[in-house]
Parts: C-alpha cells; structure tokens; sequence
C-alpha cells in the first residue's frame, strides 16, 4: 500500500514526502524532489512481487527513482545495484537508503540504458524496471525537462524495453545464463516497448501480474534465457530427433534439433518428408504438466502459439497452414511409461515443395530474412514461456488459461469461414473440450469429436 503524505510543494526543501506500508506492517518513509518520480499504482504492482522473492544474489534496478524497490530488495538481503539517469534521483535514493538502514547493501549510480557507462554487474541474477510507458508528446504537445521526460515516457520509435533487449544481445556473453529480467510494462494501449520484441530476440516470457490504472493495462512482465545455460543439442542428422530426445539429459530444459532426419514420423506413424533447411526439433517436457492438462491441449498450444509467431493459423490439432490451406508444419506428442518427460516434435518446412501429389509451404515465403537458426531460438522460446521453469518465477500453469488460448487460436482460423465435414455431414465447430477435442453441431445437437480420421475441412 502507498500513501502519498502533502502533495503540495515544501516551498523551502522542494521535496515531497511519501510512506510505503509493507506486508509485514513495516513503512518506509521517502523524501522525493520534484523531479524524481514517486511511487505510485505502478510501483505498488512491483512491490507485491518483489515482496516475495528470496535472496539469489546480485539484483539491478534501471530507474530507480526515489529507490523504493531496490531498498525493499535489500531489505530482502539481496545486494542490490541500482541507477538512474537523473542525479536527482540518486541523491534522494542514497538519503532514503539510510533512512531505511540499507545504505550498505545498495551502490548507487547515475547512469541508464543508452548511457555510455551503462552496464550491468557480473553475477547478476535479477534485472528490473519499471519502464516508462506514457506515450511520448507529439511535436505540437508541450514537453516536460528532458529528465522528466525519460523517467515518465517511452520512446516513439523503439521502445526503451527493446533498448534493453538490444544491449543485452549485445553483452550476452557477461550474462549469468539464468537472468531473471522484470518489466512493468504497458499493454493496453499498445507501448512501443513489448514482448514481442523480445520473442523474436529468443528470450521467453510470462506475464506476472496485470492491473488496469485509468483506462491502462499494465503488466509485470518476466523474460529469461531458455535453457538457463543448457544449450539445445544440435545433430548434422539422425534417424528420428523423437528417438535422439529419449537420450538427453533428465534435468533441465532439454531439446535437440537435427539437419537430416531420415525417418521422421508425422502424425499416426506417417512418415515426415524434409530436407536440410527444414526446422526438425523434439523438446522433453515433464509429464508432471499431464496432473493439469491433456496431451490434446498441449499439442493445440504450441500450434496456436508458433502459428501466432508465424501470424498464420493452426488447423486442429496440430496442423500449422497458411491463410490458403497450406501446410507449413506441424507438432507432434509421444510419451511411454518407461521415461519421465513426454516428447514435443516440431517440423517447420523452409519453403514450398511438393510431396506426395500435395502442395505445401514454408516460413522463407511469409518471412525470407528468417534463417532457420533464429527460427530455433524463437521457436525454443514459445515453448520455454509455456513449460519452462524458472527458481524466482512461480509455476503459473493455469488449465482454464491455456484452454482459453487454444480455443482462440483455433478460432482464427474458423472465423474466416472454413468448416468441417463430418461423414458428409456439413458441421459447425462451437468449442473445444478439456481433452483438446472438438465439440460441434451436427445435425443440431451437440457433439464431441476425438479422431481426426472421419474430418474433412472445407476450405
């Protein structure tokens, strides 16, 4: 909770004065000078998840204003480096650091994102910001001081999260592999700064917490490295990448990828026909996500969520086309009772080619700048932001959720007309059941639909 103590100017300190009450019934008192911004609705969505997070070392806050979470952070014995661009922040950020008896466990500096002594400390596990999101003025709108201006509005062109995005691409190699990086970020209405950027960067994501403040959507957004270190394994070729992922590792984020299959298996043993350019991956994924979700809601996920990537569409279950019907690729499932890991197979064709009589296509069509490499990492990537876990993100799977977005997925493509044939029945499709299954109308009752073998889509 924050409470705002005399809003009104100190005509001798210029300061304001504020006091943030903690769960556990503590207050932390600020001074804050005019031109520092103060904790408010934003700051208190940090607060509650900073709250909760166990020391794990290095932590960094990019603008830290008048220091509020970095001294929450070290109150949590995190050590914690905190900066800001206005030397005014940094001052009041220092005074309230002693105030709260932290002072020791925080360095404090002037510098940001796009400054030329900016950096990030080795060892650092945590890295937060409270971005700011207002939409910059216009050429004809009046304009705060620059300082001002940077802690309060996002860039017009490319947002400062992609800023951010873009120097830690540059600096990957002094990461820690497992860097938790925490945004408030706006998503409604659209910011230049969001997670899609970061998605084609390869990092994965996963929304926190959300709260609307004045007609604004707001998110606390997570994104890390997928794998955390664990690189995925890559084969020049191999019989099948399902039979390769039995062998990996049993621990952590495993998954690998092959040139050269020679006999990959589609869908009810058929045989998937690719060549070298083509995108062939299995991820191991725990069975323990099984207790919550169906196999068939798995598999409809990751379609809708690469065919979001792709901006194409997924045909249930696992079929991603195009908006003429084309087959693009496709997500598999195997598991068996001797192993702990269920097996996820993706193959993405490159580029059109015919096989067996039938015409398909690949991403180089919809996106030629796209090499397979980066299409691995942001493929990796949308299934590391379902299943991946992370030790300072809470396991979030919410069942409802993630039947939710498979119905929505699958619906783009049915709200652009196409319906099915059912045993030369013409069939509406109303929604889809906990078990990944189709309920439709038939004949105008209602009916659930398991196999695919008696469907025929009407394009």
């Amino acid at each position: 909770m924050i409470m705002n103590l005399g809003e009104k100017d100190n005509p001798i300190t210029e300061l304001r004065k504020a006091e943030v009450k903690l769960k556990n019934g503590d207050t932390i008192s600020l001074d804050i000078p005019k031109t520092v911004y103060p904790p408010r609705e934003d700051s208190a969505l940090l607060i509650e998840y900073l709250e909760t997070l166990e020391p794990n070392g290095i932590a960094m806050e990019i603008g830290c204003g008048s220091g509020i979470l970095s001294i929450i952070l070290a109150r949590n014995n995190w050590s914690v480096e905190s900066c800001d661009i206005n030397p005014f922040a940094i001052a009041a950020a220092k005074k309230n650091s002693i105030s709260a008896s932290v002072e020791e466990k925080i360095n404090f500096r002037e510098s940001g994102v796009g400054e030329e002594n900016f950096s990030i400390p080795v060892e650092t596990k945590l890295l937060f910001w409270n971005l700011p999101y207002l939409n910059p003025p216009s050429p004809n709108e009046p304009r705060l001081g620059w300082i001002e201006e940077a802690s309060m509005s996002d860039m017009a062109e490319k947002g400062w999260g992609h800023q951010l995005a873009d120097f830690l691409e540059e600096n990957n190699m002094y990461l820690e592999p497992d860097l938790l990086i925490i945004l408030l970020q706006r998503k409604y209405p659209k910011s230049p700064s969001n997670a899609e950027y970061w998605l084609k960067k390869g990092w994965s994501h996963r929304v926190i917490k959300t709260i609307w403040i004045h007609g604004e959507k707001l998110e606390i957004v997570a994104y890390w490295r997928p794998g955390q270190g664990i690189p995925m394994r890559i084969l020049e070729e191999c019989i099948s990448t399902m039979d390769e992922a039995k062998k990996l590792p049993e621990i952590g984020w495993q998954r690998v990828q092959t040139n050269k299959q020679i006999e990959g298996r589609g869908r009810k043993e058929s045989k998937w026909i690719s060549d070298e350019r083509d995108l062939l991956a299995t991820w191991n994924i725990n069975k323990t996500i099984l207790s919550d979700l169906n196999p068939g809601i798995v598999q409809i996920i990751i379609g809708t969520k690469i065919a979001d990537l792709l901006k194409q569409y997924c045909k249930w279950p696992n079929d991603i086309i195009d908006n003429n019907g084309q087959k693009i690729g496709g997500v598999l499932i195997e598991m068996d009772n001797q192993k702990e890991h269920l097996r996820i197979g993706v193959g993405l064709n490159y580029s059109s080619k015919e096989i067996e009589g039938m015409e398909i296509t690949g991403w180089n069509d919809k996106f030629p700048d796209i090499n397979k490499k980066d299409m691995s990492k942001m493929i990796d990537a949308v299934i590391s932001t379902l299943f991946e876990n992370h030790e300072l993100l809470e396991n979030n799977l919410s069942v409802d959720k993630f039947n939710r977005d498979s119905w929505r997925g699958l619906s783009k493509l049915l709200s652009r007309g196409y319906s099915l044939d059912l045993d030369g029945e013409k069939t509406r499709v109303i929604g889809l059941n906990n078990e990944g299954g189709l309920t439709v109308l038939l004949k105008g009752e209602k009916s659930e639909i398991q196999n695919i073998e008696k469907l025929n889509w009407l394009f």
